[in-house]
């Protein structure tokens, strides 16, 4: 599966991050993550009512 960059690279974004397509994990502006949030690589990403979703996957 390919991996993009990390999710603290991105800004201003109010996202979702969902974990292996079930659990979301966080969610809130990318600026407010948790550090260990901000390290995780997505591998996809969706655009749905002003909401970024994030997909990662361990």
């Amino acid at each position: 599966m390919k991996v993009y960059d990390n999710i603290g690279s991105l800004r201003l974004l109010s996202i979702k991050v969902i974990l292996n397509d079930n659990n979301i994990i966080y969610e809130g502006m990318v600026e407010d993550a948790p550090e260990e949030i901000k390290k995780m690589k997505y591998s996809k990403i969706e655009i749905d009512s002003g909401t970024t979703f994030l997909y990662v996957y361990n």
